[in-house]
């Protein structure tokens, strides 16, 4: 209760209007049906109802936890308020009457939808190698992620906010018909296929995943490939199985990145390393290596590649 008290009064005096700061058991999923928001930020146990309704039905961006909030005399307070405030602001725009002394925005107040995608890719091990790999990424670079996780659906909700925690990307669950944006790490779904449209646009279906994966790593490289070629790639990060191997080769005939976390740093080699045997990884390094390097395509290719 006081973690949301805390959060209300920072969101207004940022100069958004909190219409719903309450007891998540006062409200049951036609409640939370009847409200008219923007976005939902949610500060709710592991296991709920709630939550899983939004994430499965919602019409506008769910936005999982915000992070342990520092003491407000701690140095930390202020980049931790920069950092919601970078995540909001894409979202909802500029408040109508920023408070005094808040920090102020100024890229636009809706991100153009992202024209670089690359696919994040992880089994075993995942989670910690791409926070890692983002933490060491700016968030105003001009790509964004889809993130596909082999991961027991239970656990599904908890990724935004595990992934966004002490970084400024946006980590957000599927909305279908909406763009990807610049900054933003799309987390794909367990239960529920993904896909995109020609002009972009996120589709779900619940069609299931083929193949015996959640999400399918294989289905999700030809989707992303599909719409975003040439500028995107695909980076395979520490897991089991060989989920993706076969979609991986057929990207480097188009000439499309594919990189590989190297078994050094891995928790498990097993994925990246039957990437590497079939000779489709054109890079490999740990997920700081492999961020720096995306940087540097991103600040040399990726206008050639458009």
């Amino acid at each position: 209760m006081q973690k949301r008290q805390l959060l209300q009064e920072v969101l207004e005096g940022f100069g958004y209007r909190v219409i719903f700061a309450g007891e998540p058991d006062r409200l049951d999923c036609a409640g939370l049906e009847a409200i008219n928001a923007d976005a939902w930020l949610l500060e709710l146990a592991d296991e709920s109802e709630l939550a899983d309704w939004l994430l499965e039905h919602s019409p506008v961006p769910v936005l999982l936890g915000a992070g342990e909030i520092p003491h407000h005399e701690s140095e930390d307070y202020p980049r931790w308020k920069r950092r919601l405030l970078g995540k909001l602001l894409p979202i909802l725009g500029p408040p109508p009457e920023p408070s005094q002394g808040e920090p102020t925005a100024t890229a636009p107040a809706r991100l153009p939808p992202a024209r670089c995608v690359w696919l994040l890719a992880a089994s075993l091990g995942g989670p910690a190698a791409v926070k890692r790999f983002l933490d060491r990424l700016p968030a105003n670079l001009p790509v964004a992620f889809v993130y596909a996780q082999h991961i027991d659906a239970g656990f599904e909700s908890q990724l935004p906010m595990i992934l966004g925690r002490q970084n400024a990307w946006r980590v957000i669950n599927c909305v279908s018909g909406a763009h990807l944006h610049e900054g933003e790490v799309l987390v794909a779904p367990i239960k529920r296929s993904l896909g995109f449209a020609p002009e972009g646009q996120i589709r779900l279906s619940d069609t299931p995943w083929p193949g015996p994966y959640q999400p399918s790593i294989e289905t999700l490289l030809d989707a992303v490939a599909g719409s975003f070629a040439p500028a995107c790639g695909a980076i395979i990060f520490s897991g089991m199985g060989e989920d993706g191997v076969q979609a991986c080769g057929r990207l480097r005939d188009k000439g499309i990145q594919v990189w590989t976390q190297d078994a050094a740093s891995a928790a498990c080699a097993v994925m990246p390393q039957a990437v590497i045997d079939a000779g489709y990884s054109s890079r490999q390094g740990s997920p700081e290596t492999l961020a720096d390097a995306l940087r540097y395509w991103l600040a040399q290719e990726w206008p050639v590649a458009l």
